[in-house]
């Protein structure tokens, strides 16, 4: 049965017209998902992760070197728990940018 976050996260995904790649869920997801939206169609990150400072690492030791300055406009952080969008902005910081729908028909997770 999926978890809450793999729900979450794939619904969202279909509902939006992201790819989610095929090692999505090999691990259990998380609340923190990154989408490569420069991408066509925009592609889920299979990883996912529990705290902002792994999502902060990965960002910047394996996303900042390659996309560089079009980070920002390269990728979207959601928060699958609070439904909030959230931008890096550098010295190891997330912020707030805005919300974003999410639905759980079956809270019983």
């Amino acid at each position: 049965m999926p978890t809450k976050f793999e729900r979450l996260i794939g619904d969202y995904c279909l509902r939006q017209g992201v790819l989610i790649p095929s090692g999505f869920a090999r691990l259990t997801p998380s609340r923190y998902a990154i989408i490569r939206t420069h991408l066509t169609p925009p592609k889920l990150i299979a990883k996912t992760w529990f705290k902002t400072a792994d999502v902060v690492y990965y960002i910047e030791h394996f996303l900042l070197s390659e996309l560089g300055g079009k980070l920002s406009q390269s990728i979207r952080i959601l928060d699958f728990q609070e439904g909030v969008e959230l931008s890096y902005t550098g010295m190891k910081r997330l912020d707030k940018i805005g919300t974003f729908s999410i639905s759980d028909e079956t809270k019983n997770d």
